[in-house]
């Protein structure tokens, strides 16, 4: 069973009337074929030269050919035409795109109607004699009538073009034009589309699904690129701006003199916008020109220049998908990552935790006009290896993950998820894959763009001090749809995984348990008593030794604060806060792994790892209530204190609803409470 039968309905296939024949071969590519294709607006005589067939006239319905500083006539109008009975009639020529490098097939649109009805100027036509009806074209517009067409590119393989219009052969307009939705199978089943412009706006000008100045997409109806995001610097659109420059011509593909991707277009009315821009010249979004029409032209010798410019093709077939690679994760560069841990500004060796974001280097439209036959994947090595590409992927994804897309097909982007246009369901299938053409269609909208989000909570992290760290690695793997073989793999990066907070302690026994705990001790020189949870003051000011622990695999530091008596809030206690004077935390109560930090605290906390007392700061309650009180000193009442113990976790999160992602740092708090009582 061929694809065509397996993808098309039934009742289709019994209405119409469908070739097996071979991908047809119209005209071998001549050479005064290569480089740019375009047309101009109006006709002309060449002043000093003559075509390869002696007519010195070069009509708006030729086909030209400019290849970087010489414009030869490709074809004739009369040979586009060849195929269709009629008389010698020149009938302009408003769009034009080819199938594949070697132009054996030209897909165009004229400016007049056949008046034996083969095909109107809306219509697309191939020279190979088929005629795709205008209404087929804006189907998922829902429009019926001809609104035009003025550009128009082909998305795809070459070789999926070459079965579609086999597909197709013979098949008589009119049987296309009662059932269109065969040209969306069709086009489905190749993985191909039709970008186009129309000559008129749908359906009013005061509340437009699209204008004359939009690129649309046959495949799936909606805006591919606006008026509006093709000339961001001007006043385009209607009616958010208030202008519709129009689309008369539009291409991707690789430039006739720098040999790199581009795009071109050209509009139906002047601008004034860095100079002035004439609708006959070749510009590139923005706007930014690119050809003036008097460069396009200038070979040929018309007696005058800007000529108009209604159609434009460059070839696309030469420009290879680059390979994708893995560029951030969890919003770190993958070059400050080093040995699995993030390397930060002032704080290094961060291993990650929680939930951990993938974002990558990804080919585009404009790079990879075939995107819709590609898919990838982010594989993880979890320690078993990775997965053969034809296994289920061990990376699990967000369920109920979505994204938003402009929903509503004008010149007016609405990225604003609303009832009526709520974000769209982004998930891969059971497998891992995601479309690339997927991955690419939410563009538009700015959001941010992950190629996966995994959560690290799917491995156990479970680590003892001294014991290995758990690491995993991430590849990138990118393929065409369903291949057992794949197109490019990433070099793998590694990461180490911590999910482990702080242990507290499981009771008040000492000596205490856990990762971290405090304890209250008298300070030397201080004749204060300490009895369990009780202080009670001597002669002179009441000085507190906190003793304890804050030990973690990637320790980063540890904060302490007090509350009570009648100060109002909590206030911080700087290390060694003898005169009670720590109202501000001095640099040195943070741990930042510079070299610079106090001899009791290391990469793995406070030393030695195995005391519970160490002297995590002296504190001079007495001075410390008297600073925060304005000058009354400690009374009768409860007052706490708190070690706070923090690690350098990267912590990420996600809300796969909303498509957001955040990083914080993990940390610990262990509260002591006790009661003072005034000498």
């Amino acid at each position: 069973m061929n694809i065509f039968s397996r993808r098309i309905a039934p009742t289709i296939l019994v209405c119409l009337t469908l070739s097996i024949a071979a991908a047809p071969t119209a005209h071998a590519q001549s050479a005064g074929c290569e480089g740019l294709l375009l047309s101009t607006s109006e006709d002309f005589t060449m002043q000093q030269s003559e075509g390869p067939d002696g007519n010195p006239i070069v009509s708006d319905g030729d086909l030209l050919a400019f290849n970087g500083g010489t414009t030869t006539i490709c074809r004739r109008n009369r040979e586009l035409l060849e195929r269709f009975d009629i008389p010698r009639v020149d009938f302009g020529l408003d769009a034009v795109a080819a199938v594949d490098r070697n132009r054996e097939v030209i897909a165009f649109s004229t400016e007049l109607d056949d008046p034996n009805g083969q095909f109107g100027a809306g219509d697309l036509i191939f020279t190979t004699g088929l005629v795709i009806p205008n209404s087929a074209l804006t189907q998922r517009f829902d429009l019926r009538h001809d609104i035009g067409l003025d550009a128009v590119s082909l998305l795809g393989r070459p070789e999926g073009w070459r079965e579609f219009i086999a597909k197709l052969d013979g098949v008589p307009r009119r049987e296309i034009q009662q059932q269109p939705e065969i040209i969306l199978e069709l086009l489905s089943a190749f993985e191909i589309d039709i970008l186009f412009s129309t000559e008129g706006t749908a359906p009013t000008v005061k509340s437009p699904r699209f204008i004359d100045g939009d690129l649309l997409s046959v495949l799936s109806g909606t805006i591919f690129r606006s008026n509006q995001t093709l000339l961001p610097s001007l006043p385009a659109g209607i009616p958010s701006k208030g202008v519709d420059f129009g689309l008369d011509a539009y291409t991707f593909g690789v430039d006739p003199q720098t040999g790199g991707p581009t795009e071109l277009m050209s509009t139906e009315i002047d601008m004034r916008a860095d100079g002035i821009l004439t609708d006959g010249d070749a510009l590139q979004p923005g706007p930014t020109l690119r050809f003036r029409n008097e460069v396009l032209l200038k070979s040929l010798l018309p007696a005058t220049f800007d000529l108009g410019l209604d159609a434009l093709h460059q070839t696309a077939g030469e420009i290879a998908c680059g390979a994708p690679s893995i560029t951030r994760i969890s919003n770190i560069d993958i070059t400050n990552i080093s040995g699995g841990l993030a390397q930060t500004p002032g704080l290094s060796d961060r291993p990650f935790g929680g939930s951990l974001r993938i974002q990558g280097a990804m080919p585009t439209w404009l790079e990879c006009p075939i995107l819709p036959q590609y898919e990838f994947r982010v594989e993880i090595d979890d320690g078993s290896g990775f997965p053969a590409i034809g296994d289920p992927n061990t990376l699990a994804v967000p369920t109920n993950w979505r994204r938003q897309l402009d929903g509503n097909p004008s010149v007016i982007i609405d990225c604003v998820p609303s009832v009526t246009n709520p974000r769209q369901l982004y998930q891969p299938d059971s497998n891992g894959w995601f479309n690339l053409a997927d991955y690419r269609r939410f563009d538009e909208c700015g959001e941010d763009a992950s190629l996966a989000v995994w959560n690290s909570s799917t491995v156990a992290t479970t680590v003892e001090a001294g014991s290995p760290p758990v690491t995993v690695r991430f590849r990138l793997v990118m393929r065409e749809i369903g291949s057992a073989v794949p197109f490019s793999v990433s070099a793998p990066k590694t990461v180490r995984i911590d999910n482990n907070n702080y242990k507290l302690p499981n009771s008040k026994d000492m000596p205490l348990t856990g990762d971290m705990s405090m304890n209250l001790a008298v300070a030397s020189g201080s004749d204060a008593q300490v009895n369990d949870c009780d202080v009670t003051a001597g002669s002179g000011d009441v000085i507190l030794d906190l003793l304890g622990r804050a030990r973690d695999q990637h320790f980063w530091r540890y904060t302490l604060r007090w509350a009570g008596g009648n100060a109002v809030g909590w206030h911080p206690i700087a290390p060694n806060d003898r005169d009670g004077g720590g109202i501000v935390q001095p640099l040195d109560a943070v741990f930042d792994n510079d070299g610079s930090d106090r001899a009791e605290i290391s990469l793995g906390g406070t030393v030695p790892g195995n005391a519970t007392n160490v002297l995590l700061s002296e504190f001079n309650i007495t001075q410390a209530h008297i600073a925060a009180t304005g000058g009354q000193p400690p009374i009768e009442c409860g007052y706490a204190v708190e070690v706070t113990a923090w690690d350098r976790t990267i912590v990420g999160g996600f809300n796969a609803p909303n498509n957001t992602f955040g990083t914080t740092v993990r940390r610990e708090t262990y509260p002591l409470a006790f009661c003072f009582q005034p000498g």
